[in-house]
């Protein structure tokens, strides 16, 4: 009972305070590069919105829209910030596709690893593949928070024993997951360490309002509202 009272935080107030972190994380990069705490709030952001992509590919039924929903998006801010920038940018909307498709694959190879020894064993022969693929992919490419953080929801959905009462070994994969990411990142990074005492206070439940399709839209407008300020002051 106790534990439960401290759980007060629902996801749509998590994904809010990860989206305010992230318009000051921005805001940070783009209009006050010397204001290094404002670098260091937003490192909250990027964890905050990685563990929902977790429990999104846990809970939808559809993975493959879920997957062409976030990666249309992606794709729309590639063309975006390269029509206003002349620079390809692989950014985080493309980091969580990739998130999905290895989080698809670990499942795959988690429902049937009981299945038999040939079933298992072709399923850990997919995810190994799928791993890699992304590996390679992002020592040849720059993607936005690179290889562990493709990897971040991944490490949750690992440590998952499948039961629905216990919400602890998710969040210890994250949290291995995270402190690989702080090490491969360095510097600010390691403030999104935090994210983890966040995480710890989620109640589980989504929250009163449907605002799924908000946080979709949230990060291309923000992102636009932010380059027309920097565009006018400059």
């Amino acid at each position: 009972m106790e534990q439960r009272k401290l759980c007060v935080l629902s996801q749509n107030m998590l994904k809010i305070i990860a989206a305010v972190c992230m318009v000051t994380d921005h805001i940070g990069a783009e209009l006050f590069p010397d204001l290094t705490i404002l670098r260091i709030i937003g490192r909250l952001s990027f964890p905050l919105f990685s563990y929902f992509i977790y429990e999104g590919c846990k809970y939808t039924h559809n993975k493959l829209r879920y997957f062409l929903q976030v990666f249309a998006l992606g794709i729309l801010c590639i063309i975006g910030y390269y029509v206003y920038s002349r620079e390809i940018f692989l950014n985080v909307l493309i980091t969580f596709s990739l998130s999905i498709c290895v989080l698809c694959a670990v499942k795959f190879f988690k429902g049937q690893a009981c299945a038999g020894v040939r079933q298992g064993a072709l399923s850990a022969i997919l995810s190994i593949a799928c791993i890699l693929a992304v590996f390679v992919l992002c020592r040849r490419v720059k993607i936005d928070y690179g290889f562990f953080g493709i990897m971040l929801p991944v490490f949750a959905e690992i440590f998952d024993d499948g039961s629905k009462q216990n919400k602890v070994m998710p969040l210890i994969g994250f949290s291995v997951g995270l402190l690989l990411l702080a090490i491969d990142r360095g510097g600010t990074q390691y403030f999104g360490l935090f994210a983890i005492i966040l995480l710890t206070l989620y109640s589980g439940e989504r929250g009163k309002w449907r605002m799924k399709y908000f946080f979709y839209w949230f990060y291309p407008l923000h992102l636009i509202a932010i380059g027309a300020v920097s565009a006018l002051i400059g």
